[in-house]
């Protein structure tokens, strides 16, 4: 007798996500006041792309579709409590933040093969600034290797919304979702895969902050600093502490306010908007690192993920970065060179993984803390390294 094949496609997820999408309605409806916008596409293999703005993406996107989708869930996922569970309904497709991961692009194709739609965010990471996030050409190569229709979606609204660093929801008149464009496989195979990378590229390239729109809170700009840690007045690393709608340095005193259309005034800087900033700061610390110092923070949890465990605390409750390593401190000094580690990034609101000898390894901060400032420093230092790996010929 021939053993029945283990499918991913279950019809139990069509059910879970039809429940999901009446369940959640009235939470989009009045908390967010999203609006998504009915496709009449019907059940297939779909590899549907999105830009990425708030934690809720993943329920937004489904909301305008029929039919189950199977996102990709990064290594956090994995160590909730109720892990096992989320699997069983609704079968996400795990996948490191920041790496290739070969496993997972097996699993898209299966899905595909057996007729599921895969979701996929191919930034990889939530917008902090309100522009499109850094992707790699690896998205447009899968594409080409799933010879299925391509889905282009946009969120719209997200960003106000739900900023990545706030803290409270914010209150607009637009939040909405829609599909902007769906590309056959014969349209793409005439593509080069650069040609089809910037296609994706510029469909999914969504900014709120150039919306108009305006978006209304109390709070709006409590825990900007998870964004914006270096002060173009003073350079202060980490100093700014915001409060209701402004935040102010705390060395040299600049304040400003974060308004309802998501602008800085009065300017800081002559930075008006997050992300101008945030492309400022990204080099800035880069070249400071370079020159010879270091970014620290202290109150740190060190942890360890391991899938469909709970997180292991580590000894350290201190990290810091140089051009040279990684280091957290506790009862021991760790020490991991920056040249082993494989990949770091940036997870949730307030903590970055890295990637070391096949482990995941974690930092968590307080309310407080900016993990961008990690990431920053350690790609741009990969960046400037591959540089000049490419100068030599290498």
């Amino acid at each position: 007798m021939k053993k029945k094949k283990n499918l991913w496609v279950k019809k139990r997820h069509a059910r879970v996500f039809a429940f999901l999408r009446f369940a959640l309605a009235p939470i989009m409806r009045i908390k967010y006041r999203y609006k998504p916008v009915k496709s009449d596409l019907p059940e297939g293999p779909y590899l549907i792309l999105s830009n990425h703005q708030a934690s809720m993406d993943p329920f937004w996107v489904s909301k305008s579709f029929r039919f189950p989708i199977y996102f990709f869930a990064s290594d956090d996922i994995f160590n909730l409590k109720i892990s096992p569970l989320i699997e069983y309904l609704v079968a996400p497709i795990p996948k490191s933040k920041s790496l290739t991961d070969l496993k997972a692009v097996k699993d898209v194709l299966r899905v595909l093969k057996e007729g599921g739609a895969v979701g996929i965010f191919p930034e990889g990471n939530r917008t902090i600034g309100g522009g499109q996030w850094e992707m790699t050409d690896a998205i447009a190569k899968l594409v080409k290797v799933s010879k299925v229709p391509l889905v282009l979606y946009n969120l719209c609204g997200g960003y106000g919304t739900d900023p990545r660093w706030g803290g409270k929801i914010r209150r607009g008149t637009k939040y909405t979702g829609f599909v902007r464009r769906v590309v056959q496989p014969e349209e793409y195979a005439a593509m080069s895969a650069e040609e089809l990378f910037g296609l994706i590229k510029t469909e999914l390239d969504v900014n709120d902050t150039l919306s108009g729109e305006r978006y209304k809170s109390r709070r709006r700009a409590e825990y900007i600093e998870r964004a914006l840690y270096l002060c173009p007045v003073c350079g202060g690393v980490s100093s700014f502490v915001s409060h209701k709608t402004r935040f102010r340095c705390a060395q040299c005193g600049a304040e400003a306010e974060y308004t309802e259309d998501m602008k800085i005034a009065p300017p800081i800087g002559g930075y008006r908007k997050i992300s101008e900033w945030f492309e400022w700061e990204k080099k800035e610390i880069v070249r400071r690192v370079l020159a010879g110092e270091k970014v620290c923070d202290g109150g740190v949890l060190f942890r360890e993920s391991i899938k469909f465990k709970r997180k292991k605390k580590l000894d350290g409750d201190r990290v810091c970065i140089d051009g040279e390593k990684l280091v957290i401190a506790g009862e021991k000094e760790h020490v991991y060179p920056l040249k082993d580690i494989v990949a770091l990034t940036m997870v949730g609101k307030k903590k970055f993984n890295f990637y070391y000898e096949g482990r995941i390894l974690q930092i968590k901060g307080d309310k407080r803390f900016c993990a961008i400032k990690y990431v920053h420093v350690f790609e741009g230092l990969r960046a400037l390294q591959s540089d000049k790996n490419e100068q030599k010929g290498e």
